[in-house]
């Protein structure tokens, strides 16, 4: 491994140059999942054949594509989020067999690293699919940024430099036959026409490593999409699980099958436009095993030990409540009704500041805000926090007095 990767625009690489010693596998810039498969797959089966095996302790570094698989461009036009094809979303990386590892185990994940592959994100709010407020947005919104190393900017959203905390929105493992069954059983009479759609109209567009003809037809079948997360992981989008993290999953087949992609340069806690910094990158994941871990310690979904690094924002927020009641509208301790209510206080409230409500909801999407649930005792008013960094805005955004 002395071949170097072009990180263009990234400005930092802690791999570049460097012969490390650990398996890499490497992501074509540019070109879809579907002409080089031989990387990955963007649904989960356990049927699908392993990238690698390797040994416990065995590191191996997995770059992929973003979740757009390069549906988008670096141009101002928008023209792109309004033919975005849904089905292709989330190119993964792998699976890795994990040998020594056996089903009702707990897979030990430590991350080690997270770049930028290409050093170009994008974090649209897509026509149809813009989060809790996809209503109130529906031409959607593009916007680029530009990944300096430690900080992004964007053209379309000047003033504000979101800081890193880079993580891959997607680690997961395979699911067994009886788990996949259990899910598309409980999902299927659930997906919304629009959001997913049904499972037969994403088929095509399934790609499953190097499976081909009738081996494929069966798999994609049966295989489940990568929107949501489950018990195996995957599309958990959890900011702080960035580099320092470790992961501990269920393992439901033998060799754990482990599989990344989905890379964000930065992310608030929700994701609530349903993108971060999303981008193309490159993960370094080293594995380990606790034996019998599901029965022993009663995990049934994962379990992670944040990341010790994170942006230091110290107490500089400025912070909004919401409640699951507005006006005459109440709900019962509703927690999304009071999330939502805080995002539309935060958006109105960085509008007085000469933000659009468009490049408002998206700042509050991919900077590490912080949301959490106040209370939920309190019958019957749920409350919801939402905590916006002052310190990413060029200019001061806290209430002054007369």
């Amino acid at each position: 491994m002395t071949d170097s990767t072009d990180f263009t625009r990234s400005g930092v690489s802690r791999f570049k140059d460097r012969d490390l010693g650990v398996q890499r596998f490497r992501c074509e810039v540019g070109v879809p999942l579907a002409e080089q498969k031989h990387l990955g797959h963007n649904r989960w089966h356990p049927d699908i054949p392993p990238l690698v095996e390797v040994g416990l302790g065995d590191e191996v570094i997995l770059e992929s594509g973003g979740y757009d698989d390069y549906q988008l461009k670096d141009v101002d036009d928008d023209a792109d989020i309004h033919t975005f094809d849904l089905t292709r979303t989330h190119p993964l990386t792998g699976p890795v067999k994990v040998d020594g590892v056996k089903k009702g185990d707990l897979l030990v994940v430590d991350i080690l690293d997270v770049l930028p592959l290409s050093g170009i994100g994008y974090s649209n709010i897509l026509p149809g699919m813009g989060g809790p407020l996809a209503a109130q947005f529906p031409q959607g919104f593009k916007t680029i940024w530009d990944l300096h190393g430690t900080y992004a900017t964007s053209r379309q959203i000047p003033g504000v430099e979101i800081p890193a905390i880079s993580h891959p929105g997607i680690m997961g493992v395979a699911p067994s036959h009886e788990l996949l069954r259990i899910w598309n059983e409980r999902e299927d009479p659930l997906i919304a026409d629009g959001l997913a759609g049904p499972r037969s109209e994403a088929i095509d567009t399934s790609v499953l490593r190097d499976l081909e003809g009738d081996e494929w037809r069966r798999v994609a079948e049966a295989a489940a999409r990568t929107i949501p997360p489950r018990e195996n992981g995957g599309n958990m989008d959890i900011k702080n699980l960035s580099r320092g993290s470790r992961v501990y999953y269920p393992v439901f087949v033998d060799g754990g099958l482990f599989s990344s992609g989905d890379f964000h340069f930065a992310e608030g806690d929700g994701e609530v436009t349903w993108n971060a910094i999303e981008m193309d990158g490159v993960g370094w994941y080293r594995f380990g095993v606790i034996k019998d871990g599901m029965a022993r310690y009663g995990v049934s979904t994962p379990m992670f030990r944040p990341s010790p690094f994170d942006p230091n924002m110290g107490t500089r927020y400025i912070s909004f409540t919401g409640l699951s009641a507005s006006g005459s509208e109440q709900k019962y301790l509703d927690t999304t009704m009071a999330a939502v209510q805080a995002l539309e206080q935060a958006i109105e409230y960085l509008g007085k500041f000469g933000y659009t409500p468009e490049q408002a909801y998206t700042i509050i999407s991919v900077a590490p805000c912080e949301m959490h649930v106040g209370g939920i005792v309190d019958i019957p008013n749920a409350a919801v926090v939402l905590k916006v960094p002052v310190d990413i805005f060029d200019k001061d955004i806290l209430p002054q007095p007369e």
